[in-house]
């Protein structure tokens, strides 16, 4: 392969270590100054030491301290206590008050007006959360930059085409008013693609009905795909473009999920797909109304493509099919890493041996953490660290902010949760991310990482705690046995007198021929794998596991009800690894097509 990164290093020698230092020291100057003015700065809980140790209880500006950067770090460093959303939470409420005041909200987290206010999936076991997002310099917005460049790449000819299955819907409108209850600005509530999409393209809610006319050059979908809220629709649309188009080279589903879904849409309609290229119409089906018209602008009747489909078949069985519909394709952009890679082995039967799966970054709604460094290594990221503060918590040390490691003084094997300073308004706060330090980039020293975990995403049923890698460890371990896992997550089974850990699996093709074996295996693996697991089932306490085989194309309409009942959002939805929810496992037991 051309352009591969350098083997990683164990250690950084001292020079890498003070570049890294000083890009730590550059990255906090410049937040602290900005983000010091703002209200949450002036009125958190979680900072007085700070603002104390900073002599800013008088009201005086950073900027006007004579600290060097590194007595400024040192401040911060001693000052500063880990925070989390709930901290946050209080203030940033200000923005779904009625009416909202502009005086309230301006200046909030940093300054001025947020750009847009990203929420979370909210599938990771509890309510969305929302991240005021604010317009910031060049230089502050490398990590972005570099996301949003390998998110869609240039085509290799000129004349390729990218599916990019990202929605601009959004989840509300907010709209701050001044004292003569003029409207300020209208900033959506929408996922973290979704804003940055409308922020890079220039397209403000305000402007969506032109917007909705329009087609990016390089991409398969018109704009009026992504304002379908509907998530089988939204598939359904991106699908025909996708088709349509004979020069398609990558497809960017976010992540897997996404894709595995998108490859169902084509299986399950694709006589209907193919009636739709040939006649050019764009037919009447749910949550399109608004933008049909569009739509139907930009689909021409196309017979000589839909005859070429027709002669290509739905090759479902036969590996390597998509690459006979689009033989320029080479790559899918998708996260592939953490609960995501289950599903390579389906994608690869998809795509056959000549398309590469690409993972393209680590981002979160609260902010981007590392781009993908070896297109061989599907979880294998490097850390940017321009954009905002990333410190280190050794998940082994008390969850303190006096352990936290930096980028120059992080240890190769060690396992971390990631703690973010970030550029937006949030200082110290505990993303819940554990990663595992693997190396550095011999050219500038960054941090070379693996994401291992959420670190609050386990099951207990009694004196155990069962992690997410655990749990995704014992699967793999008994994939045999199941035949092909697509998806599975793991829920409590209160049916019988102990307690037991029920598997909901869904399965790639007709299961293992020794699939009655499973329950069993993963009792042996859990034991194997946790030893209070062990103990605790030795007493009696956890019973063997069940398996819950469901029907196929259950987790892609989980994400669609999802999405129509709980307001998340197309393309960026995820199955949680364990899940509590009552609604929710009564919606997985309704799909269950038989136990064992």
């Amino acid at each position: 392969m051309d352009g591969l990164p350098p083997a990683p290093i164990t250690s950084l020698t001292p020079e890498l270590a003070e570049r890294l230092r000083e890009q730590t020291l550059d990255v906090l100057s410049y937040l602290v100054k900005t983000n010091s003015t703002t209200t949450y700065f002036k009125e958190s809980a979680v900072l007085p030491r700070f603002r104390a140790a900073l002599h800013l209880t008088d009201g005086s500006q950073v900027d006007a301290l004579d600290l060097s950067a590194t007595e400024l770090f040192e401040v911060y460093h001693n000052n500063v206590g880990l925070s989390v959303y709930e901290d946050y939470l209080p203030v940033i409420s200000r923005f779904f008050e009625h009416p909202c005041n502009k005086s309230s909200v301006e200046n909030l987290m940093a300054p001025g007006l947020p750009v847009f206010i990203a929420h979370s999936s909210g599938t990771s076991g509890g309510a969305a959360k929302y991240f005021p997002k604010y317009h910031h310099p060049e230089h502050m917005s490398k990590a972005m930059a570099e996301t949003i460049r390998r998110a869609s790449p240039p085509s290799r000819n000129g004349e390729g085409k990218n599916c990019i299955t990202f929605s601009l819907a959004y989840r509300q409108i907010i709209t701050p008013v001044d004292e003569v209850g003029n409207i300020a600005k209208q900033i959506a509530v929408c996922l973290l693609s979704s804003g940055l999409g409308r922020k890079e393209s220039n397209m403000p809610v305000e402007r969506d009905a032109f917007s909705s006319t329009l087609r990016v050059p390089n991409c398969s979908s018109p704009i009026a795909v992504s304002f379908i809220s509907d998530y089988k629709s939204f598939l359904f649309m991106h699908a025909l473009f996708a088709l349509v188009e004979p020069n398609l080279e990558t497809i960017n589903p976010i992540f897997t999920t996404g894709f595995r879904d998108l490859c169902r849409t084509i299986e399950d309609h694709w006589e209907d797909l193919i009636h739709c290229i040939e006649t050019g119409v764009i037919p009447d089906i749910n949550g399109i109304e608004a933008v049909k018209d569009n739509l139907q602008h930009f689909l021409q009747p196309s017979p000589d493509r839909a005859e070429e489909l027709r002669r290509i078949g739905k090759a479902t069985e036969t590996p390597g099919w998509f690459r006979r519909i689009w033989p320029q394709l080479r790559a899918i952009l998708a996260n592939a890493s953490g609960p995501f890679a289950t599903l390579i082995p389906e994608i690869r039967h998809y795509t056959g041996p000549d398309v590469s799966i690409q993972s393209v970054a680590i981002v979160s709604s609260e902010a981007f953490l590392a781009v993908a460094y070896d297109p061989r290594d599907l979880n294998l990221y490097k850390v940017i660290g321009s954009d905002d503060v990333i410190e280190f918590l050794p998940v082994d040390e008390p969850e303190e902010s006096k352990y936290l490691a930096q980028s120059w003084n992080v240890e190769s094997g060690r396992k971390y949760e990631v703690i973010l300073t970030t550029r937006d308004g949030f200082w110290r706060y505990r993303l819940g991310d554990v990663i595992e330090i693997v190396g550095f980039d011999p050219r500038d020293g960054q941090p070379l990482i693996r994401y291992i975990e959420r670190r609050n995403m386990h099951i207990r049923l009694a004196n155990e705690v069962t992690t997410e890698t655990q749990l995704r460890n014992v699967v793999d371990a008994t994939s045999d046995l199941f035949g092909r896992v697509s998806e599975f997550c793991v829920s409590p089974d209160y049916r019988q007198a102990a307690a037991r850990y029920a598997f909901f699996v869904e399965l790639q093709g007709d299961p293992g021929a020794d699939i009655s074996a499973t329950p069993a295996a993963l009792h042996d693996q859990l034991k194997k794998h946790n030893e209070n697991y062990l103990k605790d089932s030795r007493m009696g306490k956890i019973g063997v596991p069940c398996v819950r085989v469901v029907q196929p194309g259950t987790f892609g309409d989980y994400r669609a009800w999802v999405i129509r009942t709980k307001g998340g959002a197309s393309g960026q939805v995820k199955v949680p690894v364990v899940i509590w929810s009552e609604a929710d496992r009564t919606w997985l037991e309704e799909h269950v097509m038989y136990d064992i």
